[in-house]
């Protein structure tokens, strides 16, 4: 006998890959364990006879030849197929978390960087000319869409994107996706929810915007970490760290989700006993209260050098300046020869503003090109420092709608970093790939 099975509390990539691997390996058996996620259990209570998953409890584990295991390697998440794992001749393992202490020893390993588990099966199916139906790509679709936040995650590949694509082919339909991505909070999920929004503190920790969204609850809620997602989409966060203790279970979670590629969180959390991926990931603490452990999350940040870009490496450095007394006729003769379309403009080496192209055209429609740039240049400048984050210079560029932002260090002009320098970094593959250490 050959069976599929996937970590506890299986969400709906997990559920998309056991199905996968099923079309994959003829005749293997998918087998639904003890628990799985409120997202996937909306989707079989549709369509559990189409995807006839068997239970954990009626495999035989003497009859079990080879063991496939899909989005998980570590064994933690794997307890309760312990005495099958122990005794099972072969393991194959289809996975794209990072590596932990307590991986599998496996037969065969694929473990492949990708934004969704189920993208590795569907190129292996792809390649061996196996059909899906509908039905079958829909579910794929849904769980790469899932983890990948509809291909916007940091995490995702251009594989993911090309899997997407063989799915619609395939016959994936959308409107059936949309649907199940939709959240439908249970009542408990949406009283955590507003315990949470109170209890949200925001840090910034190494140039890195964070939150932590705390709550108390008495009994274990389904489905937490959706209302993580919620908060974070609420409040625009880079990476939220949602911290919950469950008072009757004696136990205090830890769920954590990042949006940007310098925080890994599936690191983090394996440094605390968990895991996950970059993306979003969790550990568990037993017999630890809220407090206790939010000290032990805050301890990690405090200790964890984030690498967030900064505008000391998308700067434009050194930069052409302008005397406050140069004469716009000259002034527009250098701007032209420099190409470019503001500088700025300093006194006894202290900036005192910033002249641009269209400042100029003002002096020579005023025809006044024989006055000094400091007549008409702008003289609230909005700064920024060099180790400030290109978040940062984002938020300065949109909230001041400026083109360009002088650098200063300790008070000092050492560079400039433009729209276009922002656009640069934004569409450079290999610098974001640099600065994000990936």
């Amino acid at each position: 006998m050959r069976i599929v099975i996937t970590h506890h509390n299986a969400d709906l990539d997990a559920l998309a890959s056991v199905v996968a691997a099923c079309k994959l390996h003829a005749g293997a058996l998918g087998v639904r364990g003890a628990t799985v996620s409120l997202a996937a259990q909306r989707y079989l209570a549709l369509h559990k006879d189409h995807f006839p998953l068997v239970a954990y409890s009626a495999i035989d584990p003497a009859q079990v030849e080879e063991v496939i295991v899909v989005d998980v390697r570590d064994r933690t998440r794997l307890a309760e197929y312990a005495p099958i794992l122990a005794r099972a001749p072969r393991i194959v393992v289809y996975d794209h978390h990072p590596a932990s202490p307590d991986d599998l020893l496996a037969s065969l390993e694929i473990v492949e960087p990708v934004g969704a588990c189920v993208t590795i099966l569907c190129e292996r199916i792809q390649e061996s000319e196996v059909a899906l139906d509908g039905a079958e790509a829909t579910l794929m679709l849904l769980g790469l869409y899932a983890d990948t936040g509809q291909l916007s995650f940091a995490s995702t590949t251009p594989r993911d994107v090309d899997a997407a694509a063989f799915l619609l082919r395939a016959g994936a339909n959308l409107k059936v996706v949309t649907r199940y991505l939709e959240q439908q909070y249970t009542p408990e999920q949406r009283l955590l929810l507003l315990s949470m929004i109170p209890n949200t503190e925001e840090l910034r920790v190494d140039g890195v915007d964070m939150a932590l969204a705390c709550a108390t609850t008495e009994r274990f809620v389904t489905g937490a970490a959706e209302v993580i997602d919620r908060v974070m989409a609420m409040g625009g966060h880079e990476t939220v760290f949602g911290i919950i203790e469950f008072t009757r279970d004696k136990r205090t979670q830890v769920i954590a989700r990042s949006q940007v590629g310098h925080v890994d969180v599936g690191s983090l959390m394996q440094t605390l006993g968990g895991g996950g991926h970059a993306g979003a990931a969790a550990a568990t603490f037993k017999r630890e209260s809220l407090e206790q452990v939010k000290a032990k999350v805050l301890a990690l940040l405090e200790s964890t050098t984030f690498r967030p870009t900064r505008v000391r490496e998308i700067m434009s450095s050194p930069v052409q300046t302008l005397a406050h007394d140069t004469i716009l006729g000259r002034a527009k003769e250098l701007l032209a020869r420099w190409n470019v379309r503001g500088v700025p403009v300093l006194r006894d080496g202290q900036l005192r503003g910033v002249l641009s192209r269209r400042d100029v055209e003002r002096a020579k429609t005023a025809d006044a090109l024989a006055l000094p740039v400091s007549a008409f240049m702008a003289h609230e400048v909005a700064t920024i420092g060099v180790e400030a984050t290109l978040e940062d210079a984002l938020e300065a560029m949109t909230s001041r709608d400026v083109g360009r932002l002088p650098v200063l260090e300790d008070g000092r002009l050492v560079g400039i970093v433009s729209r276009t320098d922002v656009i640069r970094f934004l569409y450079d593959k290999q610098a974001h790939t640099r600065a994000d250490g990936e």
